[in-house]
């Protein structure tokens, strides 16, 4: 029996920050549904023509590109954000240094390929049970490999929020594709979000939220609620997306 998924996109300024510099997308190509949430950097409007360069780029690429393996196509997808965004850069004072996080998701076939960079984030909530599936490319997490810090030091490192990788800031990025999809499963939710949710709420936090007897929608509505009461000191964006099977 074919699986049929509901989608829902919320992105929120939050309680600090004067403008929004996310930006979620979710749209339809010839090869499945594309999921993306892209946080902005670059102050002065720059992190928010990052995050829509970024988008723009990708729409434009699966709709012209010819088929390719789908980690393929994620990986390729990525390069064109970043040139995109790059060559803006480059060209334009006003714009230079600026740059965007990024995670994205397709789902094809029954399974969802995905891959980031920078600290944007997909999850996998299984018989309520999340899993986060990405791994930060921030510094902290860095000296968290290494041994050098613990999760919990890394919540008040002073260079918690400095990331290692993202889109637009050199030529050539470092993305990272999943290795393997995720074979989905009616009753699975997928939650891909910025780190100003992240940053406010526990994994934990995260897993109740979404194991609430409410709709996608209101769920979605209580994350962005809860890290804005929490302090709400970043953008915060998030997409849910929940499988069912289909009669």
């Amino acid at each position: 029996m074919p699986i049929g998924y509901n989608a829902v996109a919320l992105s929120d300024k939050g309680r600090a920050r004067p403008n929004n510099e996310d930006r979620v997308a979710h749209f339809q190509t010839q090869y499945g549904a594309v999921w993306m949430v892209c946080d902005g950097m670059g102050g002065h409007a720059a992190g928010e023509k990052a995050a829509e360069l970024a988008i723009k780029a990708v729409v434009n690429f699966f709709h012209h590109t010819s088929f390719l393996s789908y980690p393929q196509l994620l990986h390729e997808a990525f390069h064109e954000a970043n040139h995109a965004i790059y060559t803006v850069a480059q060209t334009q004072p006003e714009y230079r240094k600026m740059g965007t996080t990024c995670v994205m998701a397709l789902y094809a076939g029954g399974f969802v390929y995905y891959g980031h960079a920078g600290d944007s984030r997909l999850y996998h909530l299984r018989e309520g049970r999340l899993i986060q599936k990405t791994v930060d490319h921030s510094y902290v997490q860095f000296l968290i490999a290494q041994g050098l810090l613990t999760a919990e030091e890394a919540e008040y490192h002073p260079r918690r929020h400095v990331i290692l990788r993202a889109l637009g800031i050199s030529p050539r990025p470092e993305p990272e594709i999943a290795p393997e999809p995720i074979q989905i499963q009616a009753g699975d939710l997928l939650l891909l979000c910025s780190d100003g949710l992240t940053n406010m709420l526990s994994n934990r936090d995260i897993e109740t939220i979404l194991n609430l007897r409410l709709s996608l929608r209101q769920r979605a509505y209580e994350l962005v609620q809860a890290a804005n009461e929490a302090g709400g000191y970043d953008n915060i964006s998030v997409i849910a997306v929940e499988f069912y099977q289909q009669a």
